[in-house]
């Protein structure tokens, strides 16, 4: 819409092809509910109130019949990779919850397919209703100790974010290398100030001098606090705080409840999920955040704003998106209830949202998104460690919990067998675990021991390994594992589940090894079937893929698994996983 354009429909000079009457206006600029009419010409509004002067025969009316009407919700971050669907897929089930922009990070992608995947992103966020925003990735890889698909640096970031999408450097996870003056790094930051850009963070358990002196290289947001006076103390220090409502990971039941009682101003808090599951996608999005806050004690219109207004405000994109004001986009939501966030009907950019599938058109990828997984066929024997025959063996254990992305360090007694091959303890929750790396750079398997799964018997791998997203395979027997990371390499990417030396069920995921391009509500019934199957098999992790993604994420405390070997994140070194041998 020409800027000319939008200030004569104001004027009336122009008549308005859309006016919603009798609104409820969820007017979150000053937390007041409004009774007025809304106009809106080529997606932007451009009347609120008596707009009997900017309306004629040829106007379409929409009787909300006295609805509230709310702005259109924003995620403030999220990696849509993570809900296992093509971006045309994920907008399609977000606007049919209320959600109308998001805030990418394709670091996922970018990890597999470098630069040119996140530019193939953006091309595709071109044909879409939904508001496409993109915080370029600043950590691909996101530490030295992992094998990526590629790697962006500081001239792949400047030619990135000179795109009007984007509207942020990536979160910065390599803290290490900010706090060290890393030429590299700094480089990047530097790049994104420039252009005017807000530069997220990714700071877990930073505290003290060192978060200082993180936040003195600019960085404003933090969605990784691990304790609540963590997250205190960076929103008092100036940081923006991203409640994270995810799939993987979930902060609102430990700080919101706090953070009411003691009566800490929101105005720099909002909303987001970092990672949806597609089972996840289907129930609920942003809508799902702001009825969670509402019943843990949020007033409604908090709620909303931190879903809409604040997060508009934090990337500098508030004279789009995030309220309902004369010259945003025509981005709305038409609630039947306010309390519950009862979704009646969704208004993006000045169009009905009805039917879904009609209106997001499925985009064609090239051919070699759908080759990414290049590793030579694993034997057995690349998965064993071996030590001294009929020993006793102290080894680091990677211990992981439910509903949550931090690791522990742990350790254990295991004994070889004849030949030396260190045997897992399934009575004791022991399994044997590897990252293979599956770019075709270096042919690099991690090897080590994990517990938490309470797998019983066989192995299960996947193509999804944060953030490198080499393959993680882990199982009670060493052939079923190798089974299982052959079968991956065979479907071109996805998860998979074996046992006694047979494939049980699978879900291939073969752009990029991360997505499929089928419909969420597909992807959601094949990964419901995974769930049962390796139930089955004994283990007890509601959520034992997104679990088991994070194994290899060397940047979340504190135990983890690269390609490259075991990895101690406090210590940030690769650590030896044999501590002591016993005969």
């Amino acid at each position: 819409m020409q800027l000319t354009e939008r200030i004569f429909a104001s004027k009336g000079d122009i008549k308005a092809d859309t006016v919603l009457e009798h609104c409820r206006i969820i007017n979150v600029n000053t937390k007041e509910i409004l009774n007025a009419d809304i106009a809106i010409q080529s997606g932007y509004i451009v009347g609120i109130g008596d707009v009997s002067g900017l309306k004629d025969a040829s106007t379409r009316i929409i009787d909300v019949n006295h609805r509230y009407v709310s702005p259109g919700l924003l995620d403030g971050h999220v990696h849509f990779e993570s809900s296992m669907v093509t971006l045309s897929r994920f907008a399609r089930k977000a606007l049919e919850h209320g959600t109308t922009g998001i805030v990418i990070d394709p670091h996922e992608i970018a990890n597999v397919l470098g630069r040119q995947g996140i530019e193939l992103v953006m091309e595709e966020a071109k044909s879409l209703p939904l508001n496409i925003f993109v915080a370029v990735s600043s950590c691909v890889p996101a530490t030295p100790f992992e094998t990526s698909g590629a790697s962006l640096d500081a001239a792949d970031v400047r030619a990135l974010i000179d795109n009007e999408m984007v509207v942020s450097l990536g979160e910065v996870m390599d803290f290490p290398a900010v706090l060290s003056g890393d030429a590299g790094k700094l480089a990047m930051i530097r790049a994104a100030r420039e252009h005017r850009l807000v530069v997220d963070g990714h700071a877990p358990g930073l505290r003290g001098f060192d978060l200082w002196g993180y936040m003195a290289a600019g960085i404003s947001s933090d969605h990784e606090s691990l304790t609540y006076e963590e997250a205190l103390e960076k929103l008092r220090l100036g940081m923006k705080l991203m409640l994270r409502e995810g799939s993987a990971a979930k902060s609102l039941d430990n700080f919101l409840p706090r953070l009411l009682k003691e009566g800490v101003s929101l105005e720099n808090v909002f909303f987001v999920t970092d990672d949806k599951h597609p089972e996840d996608l289907l129930a609920g999005y942003m809508d799902a955040i702001v009825r969670k806050a509402i019943a843990l004690g949020l007033d409604p219109l908090d709620a909303i704003s931190m879903s809409t207004i604040n997060t508009a405000r934090h990337y500098r994109i508030d004279h789009l998106v995030g309220s309902i004001s004369i010259g945003r986009r025509a981005d709305l939501v038409i609630l039947d209830n306010l309390e519950g966030f009862s979704i009646h009907s969704v208004i993006a950019g000045g169009n009905t949202i009805a039917p879904i599938e009609a209106q997001t058109p499925v985009f064609n990828y090239p051919d070699h998104v759908l080759d990414t997984i290049r590793y030579r066929e694993i034997k057995p024997q690349d998965l064993k460690i071996i030590n001294t025959p009929g020993s006793s063996v102290s080894v680091n254990v990677i211990k992981v919990f439910p509903d949550q992305i931090f690791t522990e360090k742990d350790n254990a007694e295991l004994v070889t067998d004849g030949s030396g091959i260190l045997l897992p303890d399934t009575e004791r929750d022991i399994l044997c675990t590897a990252v293979i790396e599956r770019h075709g750079k270096n042919g690099n398997i991690g090897l080590g021991f994990v517990s938490g799964f309470d797998l019983k018997s066989g192995a299960f791998a996947q193509s999804i390994g944060h953030d490198s997203h080499n393959v993680v395979v882990t199982g009670t027997d060493h052939a079923d594992m190798a089974l299982a990371a052959n079968a991956i390499k065979k479907r071109k990417g996805g998860i998979v589940l074996v046992q006694d030396g047979e494939v049980l069920d699978s879900l291939s995921l073969p752009f990029a090894g991360l997505l499929s391009p089928d419909p969420v509500e597909e992807v959601a019934l094949e990964l419901d079937g995974l769930h049962g199957t390796i139930k089955e098999m004994g283990c007890t992790l509601p959520a034992p893929f997104i679990t088991h993604s994070f194994i290899a994420l060397p940047v979340i405390p504190k135990l983890r698994l690269t390609d490259m070997g075991l990895f101690d994140v406090e210590r940030f070194e690769i650590i030896e996983v044999i501590i002591g041998t016993k005969k």
